[in-house]
């Protein structure tokens, strides 16, 4: 099933094994629905979608099949004005059959230049908190702005507390490749980071879920604190990294971030061609099996990482799951 959106309208579609005859449509600007709530559609066999007019954002569709089972579809990706990359992680189903839950976890770029109609969104969204993954000098020279009523949290991954960002300066794109490679490796060393994450998950009441998490493009340090949460949920390992590919739909606006990296951070004063740092503005699988890799070779597994390496119990793993899955 996908939702896609025009200026006036969201559309569900589907395909005819994923939706059965008879099955109710019910939409929502939450993704609990009202026990009041009527049906707005009921699907026929020769129905493969549903429109409904709106500008809200966001919109929840939830299907009734005839046997009682449910399920919500939502966007995945959320057209904010002024951020990209933001989306929303909930509808993927599990090893065991369950869905990660709408409306809990969302991973974006950087909120630097968030406008007020976007901090609305955030708002109503009923975000409690942003979890600022960047070094200490990148939040420092491009500081988020305060919204009221979330919670801005700076946990660095990959760098300590007050390390200062350094970025080489080349337009050989060859020296990029092993550069991205190498960070992965070093945000497997951020446990402690990690760690701190999902103890703001479970214990505390300012923090918890809803939650944005967010480095500079949204791929990097983010993809990995993203597939460490789709892992802690039994999410198979193929959806996990398609979730990571979808970065690459935003090469070009991570590019031009990369421009801004560049000038506030590179020892040189040289021009440099933006295309030689392509390489770091793309989503390659290979990134991510680099830190998947280390982990296993450091812990024995994922798995084993989450529970060894940053120190989640099977009772916080239980709990984290009851929280983000139905």
């Amino acid at each position: 099933m996908e939702v896609t959106r025009t200026d006036k309208a969201v559309t569900l579609r589907w395909e005819n094994e994923e939706v059965s005859e008879g099955t109710l449509v019910f939409v929502s600007s939450s993704p609990s629905l009202e026990a009041n709530s009527e049906p707005v559609f009921k699907v026929s066999n020769a129905a493969k979608h549903y429109t409904f007019e709106t500008k809200d954002i966001p919109v929840y569709f939830f299907l009734q099949a005839p046997n009682g089972d449910k399920r919500v579809v939502s966007e995945r990706i959320l057209p904010l004005e002024s951020v990209f990359n933001f989306r929303d992680m909930g509808g993927y189903e599990t090893k065991h059959g369950h869905h990660v839950k709408w409306g809990k976890l969302y991973r974006s770029s950087n909120l630097v230049n968030i406008n007020q109609a976007d901090a609305r969104l955030l708002q109503k969204l009923h975000i409690k908190w942003i979890c600022d993954l960047r070094s200490s000098s990148e939040v420092q020279a491009q500081p988020t702005p305060e919204i009221q009523g979330v919670l801005n949290k700076h946990i660095p991954i990959g760098t300590a507390k007050n390390e200062k960002t350094t970025l080489p300066v080349s337009n050989d794109k060859a020296i990029y490749e092993p550069l991205m490679g190498e960070s992965y490796r070093v945000f497997v060393q951020s446990v402690d980071g990690f760690k701190e994450i999902f103890s703001e998950i479970l214990t505390d009441a300012k923090a918890g879920l809803p939650f944005v998490f967010h480095c500079t493009a949204g791929k990097d340090r983010t993809g990995v604190l993203a597939a460490l949460l789709l892992t802690l949920l039994d999410v198979p390992e193929k959806t996990i990294f398609d979730d990571y590919a979808i970065t690459n739909r935003y090469q070009d606006n991570i590019l031009q971030e990369m421009g801004g990296i560049v000038s506030l951070f590179s020892n040189g004063s040289e021009k440099i061609d933006l295309e030689a740092f392509r390489p770091m503005a793309e989503a390659r699988p290979e990134y991510l099996e680099i830190a998947f890799d280390e982990m296993k070779k450091q812990f024995g597994s994922v798995d084993d990482y989450l529970e060894k390496g940053i120190g989640i119990t099977a009772e916080e793993k239980a709990i984290i799951q009851q929280q983000l899955l139905e």
